[in-house]
């Protein structure tokens, strides 16, 4: 009697086993897999194509400038690859461009069409503030630059 008993246990542990393994992959052979853009770094450039800002792995020595009540120029958004090459943004409808800005007091973010990977800088008052540029998914973001340094000025 005792053996039957081990030898159910055992089975029964055994299937159990398999089944918390196996039924809690979430790897459908199936479906192809989603690519996800991948970027370490941010380039920013100016109207004439000129690189004015490079943050790569969240490390920057660069700073944006903005003046009070003036429209920056039309800045560019590009990104670095884990080759740490330039690549232009991803060309895929489900991502589009955040920014948050750290003092909304001092800074405004324009931009000509929402979600585009470019923008402008609007100055409300002079000071230093930061701004982070986001790879947005759907509500959460695939990608974050780290905080890049922005200083107004009359």
């Amino acid at each position: 009697m005792f053996s039957i008993l081990k030898k159910n246990m055992t089975i029964l542990f055994i299937i159990s086993f398999i089944v918390a393994f196996t039924a809690c992959s979430s790897d459908d052979p199936v479906a192809p897999q989603e690519e996800h853009f991948e970027a370490i770094g941010t380039v920013i450039y100016d109207g004439t194509g000129a690189e004015i800002f490079r943050i790569l792995r969240g490390v920057t020595n660069d700073t944006l400038f903005a003046k009070v009540g003036v429209l920056s120029d039309h800045y560019d958004v590009k990104f670095i690859n884990d080759d740490e090459q330039v690549v232009n943004p991803p060309d895929d409808d489900d991502l589009s461009m955040g920014i948050d800005v750290a003092n909304t007091n001092l800074l405004g973010i324009e931009q000509d069409e929402p979600g585009a990977f470019e923008f402008h800088l609007m100055g409300l008052a002079e000071g230093l503030t930061t701004i982070e540029i986001k790879i947005l998914h759907g509500n959460h973001a695939d990608y974050r630059s780290g905080l890049i340094p922005v200083k107004i000025t009359n």
